[in-house]
């Protein structure tokens, strides 16, 4: 039952990240698609018709297109030497030459309700500042558009652009380029884009054309003809930009500005880089399928690991006692030592009432009626100390809850139900020494059994060997690391796998335990008689003990946590007036079973009380806490050419 829960807890938690994920992309911006189509006029100025398909969710109001124009990157190595002073482009700002629309989800322009502003213009946002480029970018201008008179976008928006970029194209003594960054910062991940690039009418063969892509790694592109080109990019990241090179014969530009020729030859060198950018590309790609191959390779070893372990470590021997049931306890053993045995060295909070009960069955405590009325749902009973019972024979755990309820709570002679429920609400102190108490009384237990030799030392074993088995996972994350930095390559999500693959592997160790061969032959014992009493009042010959024995029964019973089911079978199998011809040696079970409740008062009242101790004392001291003033707080609510342009779009 433990592993089943473990199982488990591992798919909720699964479950539980992957609907967090979905959640989290349900209701943040997704850029569907970003499409643009470029035309390269004869003087080498860019005119862009371009599109943005964005689904927002709710609260979103405004949007600014950042376009970039500036030209000649300082890094970019292939005009280091060359006099690129004077190449400049920039952003025609005359009527007509820009626009922007907005498209809502039923396919309507919008023209009501929308305003409009230019960086250029000096127009000003939302928020009464001027429109500007991103953290007031050099040689940049942006478009602002605005909703809020319209409540913000709604669902699927689309934004049409429309913007010219003179000088875009340089001129070298042999070729001629449009290097240039449409993007390189988006509001999130754009799924798809489409660049459509028609360059003037040529008589050349379109084996002159030459294009390379850069930034995202996912994309291919067709050159059509001697015109025509057209690029399709998957999923580029915010991490990654959509940059574009295409390089033709110096005849395409004949009107080109002077200020946009540099002297120099560039083909070549073009080629060259271009040829090395794409080798590194390659080897990037192969590592990356590398990397996510040891990733496959480093969850299937995890699951190997786990196996291992709990195969060595964790897996429970096989007892050799297989009976189902066992009509009588295996051995006459403290309640508290078989809760211990059964609950994997833990202590519960059944055992206090367990122990009560012991102790009264045994005639250490004896049990006193305060006046019962059988209409009375919440009565009251004496637990008084039997001053001829020998205490010496007691165990610690035994001591600490007699001193705890006959000496702290009551009179040092006996104690009422009702001063045990009601004791953690009279003070802070006592609330706090009800807490304590429980502890040392688990501590007790413990140190009492833990020599009895129930367990093995598993979770010790299982780190000396099979954690050294979990290094595995450290030394791949060093060689993902390694091979990122060597590639220039960022595995985020490679490393977040693995990372956590190690930390499931090293948490699944901490929770290896085992019983010893013997103490597992116990645990099946008790299990067979934990079956019985569950399922006694099914056994037609069973001839039913005297109700003495069904004392000592129910008290196993409690540790168990099936007390309230044994009590119902005892109603069908139990006549009730059998109960008033019951022997002398009956203590707890005496008059205090009432067929109209079906239920016996006695033990309801006990088992209840010291719960309800438990939680007053807790709301106590919480409330101390929340009122002393403490300042106690409620917790912690591939590569580029280094082209010109850049900016990207911004939403709020």
């Amino acid at each position: 039952m433990r592993k089943v829960k473990i199982a488990l807890g591992v798919i909720v938690a699964i479950v539980s990240i992957a609907l967090i994920a979905f959640i989290a992309r349900e209701t943040s911006i997704q850029i569907e698609l970003y499409s643009a189509q470029i035309d390269i006029d004869n003087s080498g100025n860019m005119i862009v018709e371009e599109t943005w398909v964005i689904d927002y969710p709710a609260d979103y109001k405004v949007r600014f297109r950042d376009i970039s124009y500036y030209k000649n990157h300082r890094m970019n190595p292939l005009t280091k030497d060359l006099d690129t002073k004077d190449d400049k482009a920039s952003f025609d700002t005359n009527p007509g030459q820009y626009s922007v629309h907005v498209i809502d989800d039923m396919g309507v322009y919008i023209e009501n309700g929308i305003r409009k502003g230019y960086s250029f213009k000096g127009d000003y946002d939302e928020l009464g500042k001027p429109v500007e480029c991103y953290a007031g970018d050099y040689m940049c201008e942006s478009i602002f558009v605005d909703l809020s008179e319209k409540g913000g976008f709604s669902g699927k928006t689309t934004f049409e652009y429309h913007y010219v970029i003179n000088g875009a194209v340089t001129q070298y003594d042999d070729i001629s380029e449009l290097n240039w960054v449409l993007f390189d910062y988006a509001e999130t991940t754009v799924q798809e884009a489409t660049v459509s690039i028609h360059l003037p009418s040529n008589s050349f063969d379109k084996e002159e054309i030459m294009v390379w892509g850069h930034g995202a790694r996912k994309g291919d592109i067709y050159i059509e003809d001697n015109q025509n080109i057209s690029m399709t990019i998957k999923d580029i990241t915010t991490s990654e930009l959509l940059e574009i090179r295409v390089a033709f014969p110096n005849e395409l530009v004949p009107n080109i500005n002077e200020r946009n020729v540099v002297k120099g030859a560039l083909k070549n060198k073009i080629i060259d880089y271009e040829t090395k950018l794409s080798e590194e590309t390659n080897k990037q790609l192969q590592m990356i399928r590398v990397i996510n191959a040891l990733t496959v390779v480093i969850v299937f070893a995890t699951v190997g690991l786990a196996v291992y372990a709990y195969k060595r470590f964790d897996k429970e021997y096989k007892p050799i006692f297989n009976e189902e049931y066992l009509r009588e306890p295996p051995v006459d053993l403290k309640p508290a030592e078989v809760s211990y045995l059964w609950n994997f060295g833990k202590a519960k909070d059944e055992d206090v009432t367990a122990t009560l009960l012991d102790l009264v069955r045994r005639k250490i405590l004896n049990l006193k009626d305060q006046g019962v009325d059988i209409n009375n749902d919440d009565p009251d009973f004496e637990i008084e100390l039997n001053k001829e019972a020998d205490l010496s024979t007691l165990e610690l755990h035994e001591k600490i809850l007699i001193d705890y309820f006959i000496n702290t709570i009551g009179d040092k002679e006996k104690v009422t139900i009702k001063q045990i429920e009601n004791y953690g609400a009279k003070s802070y102190s006592a609330a706090q020494k009800v807490v304590s108490e429980l502890d040392r009384f688990k501590k007790a237990i413990k140190s009492q059994y833990k020599n009895k030799k129930y367990f093995e030392n598993a979770k010790e074993k299982a780190f000396s060997k099979g954690g050294a088995l979990g290094l595995v996972h450290v030394v791949m994350i060093i060689v993902i690391i390694a091979l990122g930095i060597r590639y220039n390559i960022v595995p985020g999500v490679n490393l977040i796998i693995v990372g956590a693959c190690f930390a499931l592997y090293m948490g699944y160790l901490l929770t290896i335990k085992r019983r010893t061969r013997a103490g597992n032959e116990e645990y099946h014992k008790w299990k067979a008689f934990k079956k019985f009493l569950e399922d006694f009042s099914e056994f037609k010959d069973y001839p039913m003990p005297g109700i003495v024995i069904w004392e000592k029964y129910l008290v196993y019973a409690t540790v168990f946590g099936i007390a309230d089911k044994v009590m119902k079978q005892l109603k069908v199998k139990l006549p009730e007036d059998a109960l008033g011809e019951m022997d002398p040696g009956v203590t707890y079970m005496r008059g205090y079973y009432y067929g109209r409740r079906h239920s016996f008062i006695v033990y309801n009242s006990i088992s209840n009380s010291y719960r309800r101790s438990y939680t007053n004392s807790l709301s106590t001291i919480a409330s101390y806490q929340a009122s002393s003033g403490s300042g106690r707080g409620g917790g912690f609510s591939g590569g580029r050419s280094f082209g010109g342009g850049g900016g990207g779009g911004r939403s709020r």
